[in-house]
């Protein structure tokens, strides 16, 4: 597998290093990149990655933005590993996470928002208090306020400096906690939650310079917390409440204060702690009997059971039989492949040599390159789809007819000289289209075709005729018999004096396949059968079929 991981490029976190490393051992390739090339690399690493590690600490410097890597590698369709953007937005907004966890029950310092300066502390708050940023990682800008006066003076400082909202909390006595969750085989486990051992110097929370302390060799300063079976269990269900409360997926760790009184108070919780062997999450999973590549693994283990496994990015190969001899394709991922009825086409296309070819929607480029393998002069292959057009570029010098095929982006007509009804038009002597054409209710994807499937086909028809020779120009057309028919063939008699349905195939399928794209399409297909609108028949145990008309149109009549 090749894994993402993306680091912020001014931290000196080692965790993307460590994590690398961790992959190596495992035999996974990895692929770093820096959050700050987030909108240039997301794309990238979405379509080349199986999954992604976003460890981002700040983006553009603030911490406000860091899920937003996380939503920018979403929209691209990479495959995150931990919690989606949404619940790092949810996490990270402290106000807003701390309200989620105490209506589910989960106990959360007593404390106030203050948004301006010089904003009044109520009386039940008392000193010492805790202030701290909302959007803010690492206990930046956390501080310990002795009275009331200090934490004013603290709040208008945090508030000039940072520009956010500031949390001013009850100080909890008590033990530190960090208690971390990792998804496995068994369902989320709560691993041996750490507690911090405070020396006499430390301000008695988990400021950024303490994170910052630099470890060598074993930590003194954490420990395996030794908690009773009875507060083990307490802890247990509610760490798993929090993660649930929260949205939270894979793994995630809790900061938490335990009371003299015995109550378990969670300060906030982390959707990328850090992943350095000698951290809390590290650690834990050590206690939990795994080493540090073992960690990483079941990281990957709970994404990839999300996700259905490993994807298969590796571009799919054909080679395909034709008159003139084997033409080999490449089809990019996302590229539809060429159906047995393209291939059907491809056999049957009366190019001529010295003709000029227009093929709609290249797809792979085949059809384009059956033109020019049975002597086309020049072929221009339209489509929408960037990967197509690629994937159309790659396989025509594969196949040495770059000579000959021009690939141009286009819908339909646009992309030819004179669309826009100015200037002399092209033409051509034979135009080749298989436009999508299932019918559907609604727009379902690239699939549809309109209400009965003949919306792409009458606009192929039509521009057809503007752009054909008059008088030796053929259009050929691939459609099926879900497509309304009988309205094809009446359009296509209206713009053609000849029409011949030179080929006919049987296409089989079920009612699953066609409810998987669109709930409701199966019976979309029988409402306009009982109207004259769709051909297909019954075929026995469940399956159906349906009809491959491959039709050649000649003979343009003046409009």
């Amino acid at each position: 597998m090749r894994i993402g991981i993306v680091r912020t490029a001014a931290s000196p976190c080692q965790c993307a290093q460590s994590l690398a490393k961790g992959l190596e051992v495992l035999g996974q390739e990895s692929v770093l990149a820096d959050s700050e090339e987030i909108e240039f690399r997301a794309s990238e690493l979405a379509r080349e990655c199986d999954l992604v590690i976003d460890h981002t600490d700040t983006f553009r410097g603030r911490g406000l933005f860091r899920p937003l890597v996380r939503l920018l590698l979403e929209m691209e369709g990479a495959r995150i590993v931990g919690s989606d953007s949404r619940a790092c937005f949810l996490a990270d907004d402290k106000i807003a996470a701390k309200t989620r966890l105490g209506e589910n029950g989960i106990s959360v310092p007593p404390g106030i928002v203050i948004r301006a300066a010089g904003e009044r502390i109520p009386a039940w708050l008392k000193p010492p208090l805790v202030l701290k940023p909302a959007f803010e990682h690492m206990s930046r800008g956390l501080g310990m306020a002795g009275s009331e006066d200090q934490a004013r003076a603290m709040a208008s400082d945090l508030l000039q400096r940072l520009k956010q909202p500031i949390l001013a909390e009850m100080y909890i006595p008590g033990r530190e906690l960090a208690v971390s969750l990792l998804d496995g085989p068994g369902g989320l486990e709560v691993l041996p939650p750490l507690e911090w051992q405070f020396e006499k110097t430390d301000a008695g929370v988990l400021t950024e310079a303490f994170k910052l302390k630099d470890v060598a060799g074993e930590r003194r300063d954490a420990r395996q917390a030794d908690l009773s079976p009875p507060m083990r269990d307490e802890l247990e269900g509610l760490s798993h409440r929090a993660f649930r409360a929260l949205g939270l997926r894979d793994y995630a760790r809790f900061d938490l204060r335990l009371s003299p009184g015995g109550t378990f108070f969670f300060l906030e919780a982390n959707t990328t702690p850090s992943l350095e062997p000698m951290e809390a999450l590290s650690l834990s999973a050590r206690w939990a009997g795994l080493d540090y590549p073992g960690l990483v693994e079941r990281m990957l283990s709970a994404a990839l059971h999300r996700f259905g496994g490993v994807r298969r990015r590796e571009e799919k190969k054909v080679r395909v039989g034709l008159p003139t001899g084997p033409v080999e394709l490449r089809v990019p991922e996302g590229v539809h492949f060429p159906p047995p009825s393209s291939i059907d086409l491809a056999g049957l296309l009366d190019v001529k040599e010295g003709e000029r070819v227009l093929e709609l929607g290249c797809g792979t480029g085949l059809l384009s390159i059956a033109a020019a393998k049975l002597g086309a002069r020049q072929v221009v292959a339209t489509d929408l789809d960037p990967q197509a057009l690629m994937g159309t570029e790659q396989n025509v010098w594969a196949n040495g007819v770059e000579k000959q095929i021009e690939v141009r982006a286009g819908s339909w007509y646009d992309a030819l000289e004179g669309a826009a009804g100015t200037g002399e038009k092209e033409r051509f002597e034979v135009i080749i289209a298989t436009p999508p054409q299932t019918p559907g209710p609604n727009p379902f994807g690239p699939r549809y075709g309109g209400w009965d499937g003949t919306r792409h086909l009458a606009a192929v028809i039509e521009g057809a005729t503007r752009f054909l020779e008059p008088n030796r120009g053929r259009l050929w057309l691939l459609a099926i018999s879900l497509a309304n028919p009988a309205a094809l063939l009446k359009k296509l008699h209206e713009h053609f004096s000849e029409v011949s349905v030179v080929k006919e195939t049987d296409r089989g399928f079920t009612a699953g396949e066609y409810e998987s794209i669109a709930p409701g399409l199966f019976d979309h297909f029988l409402s306009l059968r009982s109207y004259g609108q769709a051909e297909f028949k019954e075929a026995g145990g469940g399956k159906y079929v349906f009809r491959n008309l491959f039709i050649c149109a000649a003979g343009v009549k003046k409009g």
